[in-house]
């Protein structure tokens, strides 16, 4: 079923009024001074970051809260694209698999995958089989342009950002600027896409205020924020506290 219609003011507004929630530096700081899991949780959930932790609790392992975040971001960045027009929707929903490149290159390994790899709803069901077999089956999904990095014809964030051009509609000379400025900003390792610090993005996030380019410079900018938070949760997941370190 095609997806509804979106406005390009409506997305500019939705887009600038959740970048104003964002966390600044001193509501992280107020979250990363809690010393264990629970009361990490606890802190982000009084804060902007509340929603990306809603589905969380302190008994979650590691491997546990990172599939609750990447379903997280997958929701988000759905939804974003459906407030766009259809132009640009498929280009914006691109972004849903930013956190997941790290897994998809994993398939192209020979050995066999472990157990928390095999609990993710996107990865899990590929996973098995020899690696034609993995990529035939990743190619059979709406993932299919990333099949080529388990084949290991490309690295992951190279093929990423071969499709997402791809997808990018024809605009004007300075949309098309601040596009390539923007996909500048993502550099392309071999398991994943790193997002440069964040200052940059700030200033095209700016310059290119009312376009599609500001709702990704959002996206890049928000993947920042929950690598952030990823790292405090899955830290004190790992290492929780014991009774004489938390009194």
């Amino acid at each position: 079923m095609a997806r509804a219609e979106g406005n390009l003011p409506y997305a500019a507004a939705r887009v600038q009024a959740r970048h104003g929630r964002r966390a600044d530096e001193s509501g992280w700081r107020r979250v990363e001074v809690a010393p264990d899991l629970g009361q990490y949780l606890e802190s982000v959930r009084r804060g902007a970051l509340a929603g990306w932790v809603a589905a969380i609790d302190k008994e979650h392992d590691a491997h546990a809260v990172e599939r609750s975040l990447r379903a997280a971001w997958r929701e988000y960045v759905h939804a974003v694209a459906g407030w766009h027009p259809r132009e640009w929707q498929a280009w914006i929903d691109w972004w849903r698999w930013l956190p997941l490149l790290p897994l998809i290159s994993r398939l192209a390994r020979p050995q066999a995958l472990p157990p928390w790899f095999l609990a993710d709803p996107v990865c899990g069901p590929i996973a098995t089989g020899s690696l034609v077999e993995r990529a035939d089956a990743l190619g059979a999904t709406e993932l299919a342009p990333l099949a080529a990095a388990v084949r290991g014809e490309a690295a992951i964030g190279v093929a990423w950002l071969a499709h997402a051009a791809r997808l990018a509609p024809r605009v004007d000379q300075e949309s098309a600027e601040w596009l390539g400025r923007l996909m500048g900003s993502l550099d392309a390792g071999e398991d994943r896409l790193h997002v440069r610090p964040a200052r940059g993005l700030l200033q095209l996030f700016r310059a290119a205020a009312g376009t599609a380019v500001a709702s990704g410079c959002h996206l890049a900018l928000l993947s920042l924020d929950l690598e952030r938070l990823r790292g405090g949760l899955v830290v004190r997941s790992l290492f929780p506290l014991t009774q004489a370190e938390a009194a």
